[in-house]
């Protein structure tokens, strides 16, 4: 079933109560604007029970009524990702401890412990009464649970959490010590009681203990969405869940879990437009939305936040010129976006997100430049529909937060440079650039569908995941690695009988040694007769049943092996032991995609393309005038420039 894109942001109207012309005013220009969709209550809570026990839900109400008057959709949040000040004043525990182990003030957001029973019923309180307001109101379409998941806590009630978390997942003291490698420095355990959160203040050198803690955090927040889930369907409700996923790939909330549990994934984008390369820019967050719409497939994605003009918290406020506004828009929609909504509606008076972009500024007037540039956006949002289909992709990059976190926390191979998450964007980048759509995999993925697969510094591989690309490979897929891949297990434990670990057949290579380059040295690699750079580490590879591709140019192991390939079942797996840079790594996968007849649909690195129910967008981000062929056709787009090719 076809269906209207939805269009429009959160709405604060409990900032403008006092100002009632102005509540009347913001309807006619949502309508103007052709704004269909609005989010309500997220920042609410104080406005709702201004005091313990006392609720006002009149005014919300009255909006709400207004808006289904005015046939515009509602996205009702929940309030608790900003607690009012009675609470945080009242009960000390509802306050977070911090990693240095000092319980924060009252005060900003994000900054509640999902543990603490008097929150839990706080929040059910209100929760329940929202749902039963709900049942009221046609145009109420999904519930936005909280805000923003993420933030760590450090307190008793955590503690005591986690070590019951370590105790289902290890069962006993001498297997948490065994996996976690605890002799080392005489650290052992002697009984889970023992194990404090990983804080400034205690144990720092055991790498398990952070990563474990990480995936706790991730779980701790999945059981409190659930717990304010369940709150609102007691009541009866039957509307779709979600809650907003930010940041980027480099943060450390695992969202691949959190979407086994929401109905719809949602994405909070600000990208920073004009303080960086713009093209640059583009590509990163094409990465991001492809990286969350791939976190399920099989459900819907939408843009729950944007900014329509600066953000208040960047670096520097840069506006967007003309025209960004729609492009990097339609860029979601491009990603199978089902929504383009923006944070915020109308700016806030005072306080900290008042020079934040907003649809209607200060002003008010529709006369205003970013206005006019929503309005225009509005109106050709309104000639697209939205349909749940799944984009089509041949090409496939392995995501993992458990690598992130691994090889964050990890002393060596080298302590400098090894961001995961910007080497995993440097060869999305030239995989995107070589205009094909991709689709992001994690360790739990089925791979049958898609015709290469990359991997890139794949540091932590277990057996399950070993399996899977095993039987993709011998049934005739393709997958690249790039090294460090298969060192250690999940818990940071060195593979014995060495490296790659469980993908040494599938290789066909052993992993001996690395060596770190510093910053101010470049590898070279030759491949095919021409030399490429590369960065931050080279490995020492020994060949078993895979062939030589390349050889390192320089240092003592000039001439050893670089890139391999080795035929396995009716596939291939390719190793780069080193990081290549952009020009070696389009050289390699250019001769790949031949061999795989993998087509581009457009032939100039300097576009974005993608393509979403059979629309074939390309975009143009770039400072100058760009040439592209598509279908055999030759188009041109001038800098900040879009085109939708049927």
């Amino acid at each position: 079933m076809k269906n209207k894109i939805l269009y429009g942001g959160d709405y604060n109207p409990e900032q403008w109560l006092d100002y009632p012309e102005i509540l009347e005013r913001d309807i006619e220009l949502l309508k103007e604007a052709k704004i269909n969709t609005v989010t309500l209550g997220m920042f609410s809570w104080s406005t709702l029970e201004p005091k313990e026990g006392v609720f006002n839900f009149q005014w919300l109400e009255k909006v709400i009524k207004t808006l289904e008057e005015n046939e515009v959709n509602v996205i009702l949040g929940t309030p608790s990702g900003a607690k009012p000040t009675w609470l945080g004043n009242r009960y000390e525990e509802v306050r977070v401890v911090r990693k240095d182990g000092v319980r924060e003030l009252q005060g900003n957001r994000h900054n509640f412990c999902t543990n603490s029973k008097i929150y839990r019923e706080k929040i059910s309180i209100i929760n329940e009464k929202l749902a039963q307001l709900a049942l009221k109101y046609k145009n109420i379409i999904l519930w936005h649970i909280s805000n923003e998941f993420g933030a760590d806590c450090h307190c008793q009630l955590c503690q005591e959490k986690f070590r019951v978390w370590l105790k289902e997942k290890y069962e006993t003291i001498e297997n948490l010590n065994k996996m976690w490698w605890t002799t080392f420095w005489s650290h052992t355990y002697g009984s889970f009681d023992e194990i404090n959160t990983p804080m400034t203040i205690g144990e720092m050198s055991i790498t398990a203990l952070d990563i474990n803690y990480r995936q706790f955090m991730v779980k701790n927040y999945i059981d409190y969405f659930n717990f304010e889930k369940s709150c609102i369907e007691k009541v009866g409700t039957n509307l779709p869940f979600t809650t907003n996923y930010h940041g980027v790939g480099n943060t450390d909330m695992n969202y691949r879990e959190f979407s086994k549990y929401v109905d719809i994934i949602s994405y909070d984008s600000y990208p920073e437009w004009m303080i960086k390369n713009n093209l640059d820019v583009a590509f990163e967050t094409s990465f991001n939305f492809d990286l969350m719409r791939s976190t399920d497939l099989k459900k819907p994605f939408m843009l729950m936040e944007s900014s329509p003009s600066s953000t208040n918290w960047q670096r520097y406020s840069k506006l967007k010129p003309n025209n960004l506004l729609e492009m990097a828009s339609l860029q979601s929609v491009a990603h199978s976006s089902l929504s383009v909504l923006y944070f915020q509606i109308r700016q806030s008076r005072g306080s900290a997100e008042k020079f934040h972009g907003a649809v209607i500024d200060h002003s008010g007037k529709s006369t205003h430049r970013v206005y006019n540039e929503a309005k225009k956006l509005g109106e050709t949002l309104d000639k697209l529909d939205y349909e749940l289909k799944k984009v089509k992709a041949k090409v496939a990059i392995y995501y993992s937060w458990l690598n992130k976190y691994a090889l964050e926390r990890s002393q060596g191979p080298r302590n400098e440079g090894m961001d995961y998450y910007e080497n995993v964007l440097q060869i999305y980048r030239v995989l995107k650039s070589m205009g094909i759509n991709i689709d992001i995999v994690f360790e739990d993925s089925k791979l049958d569908q898609y015709t290469l697969v990359v991997m890139p510094m794949m540091y932590v591989v277990e057996k399950e995941l070993a399996d899977e690309i095993k039987k993709f490979v011998s049934g005739g897929g393709t997958i690249v690695t790039t090294g460090p891949i298969g060192y250690v297990n999940s818990d940071d434990l060195c593979h014995l009988g060495g490296f790659p670990g469980y993908l040494k057949e599938v290789l066909g290579i052993e992993v001996d040694e690395i060596d770190a380059l510093t910053n101010s040295e470049t590898g070279e690699v030759c491949y095919k007769g021409e030399v490429y750079t590369s960065k931050y580490f080279n490995e020492m590879i020994t060949l078993g049943k895979a062939k030589s591709l390349g050889t390192y140019n320089k240092f003592f192991y000039k001439n050893q092996v670089a890139i391999s390939e080795n035929s396995y079942g009716t596939g291939k797996a390719y190793h780069v032991g080193t990081l290549l840079e952009k020009k070696g790594l389009y050289a390699l996968f250019g001769d790949i995609f031949k061999e795989l007849s993998i087509e581009c649909a457009i032939d100039n690195r300097n576009l974005i393309y993608s393509s979403y129910l059979d629309r074939h967008y390309v975009f143009n981000f770039g400072e100058k005038s760009e040439v592209f062929k598509f279908k055999g056709v030759e188009y041109k787009l001038k800098s900040l420039e879009y085109i939708i090719l049927d």
